[in-house]
């Protein structure tokens, strides 16, 4: 008779082998960190770009705390932070707030808004964006063959805004 191999004992039959219990983590793992990067810079995205989405005069009142994103057609929790006497009118513009934070990150990204309590001193401490306006032109020299180009370009707006492109680019060249 020949001789089983693998994992065969004489008395007992065929051994099970197995890796034993593994985590759920492990098994979903790659799966949640995608999406937890699509949450971080959904969220991060709105902070950063708070003041263009709902407007200087809302963002000026109100400060996104946190977005808590759900799945389906209801869309995710807003938390806004909001000095209280200014909670009514922020209350009477949640529907345009939704609207245009929904129209910045996608459809049903937000379905509700809460206003949470906060103080002024608390809205002054929350990080805001930094916004410097305009950054400098670059001082780099034109190609005269492309100035007399853009001399014979009649829209004074449009040929400062092409003159702007090209120092730009010449910049990055270098």
């Amino acid at each position: 008779m020949a001789k089983p191999t693998g994992n065969y004992k004489r008395n007992s039959g065929w051994r099970r082998q197995s890796r034993g219990f593994l985590a759920a983590g492990g098994l979903i793992g790659s799966q949640m960190r995608t999406n937890a990067a699509k949450r971080a810079f959904v969220t991060e995205k709105l902070r950063v770009s708070w003041p263009e989405i709902v407007g200087a005069e809302i963002a000026a009142i109100c400060v996104p705390v946190q977005l808590t994103l759900t799945r389906g057609p209801a869309g995710g929790i807003l938390r806004l932070a909001v000095v209280g006497a200014m909670a009514p009118q922020i209350q009477m513009m949640v529907p345009t707030i939704r609207e245009r934070v929904n129209t910045s990150l996608g459809s049903n990204t937000v379905g509700r808004i809460q206003l949470v309590h906060a103080t002024a001193a608390d809205l002054a401490h929350m990080p805001k964006p930094e916004t410097d306006g305009p950054k400098p032109v670059p001082d780099v020299e034109i190609p005269n063959d492309f100035d007399e180009t853009l001399s014979s370009i009649s829209d004074g707006d449009l040929r400062e805004a092409l003159l702007t492109l090209t120092r730009n680019v010449l910049s990055r060249s270098n």
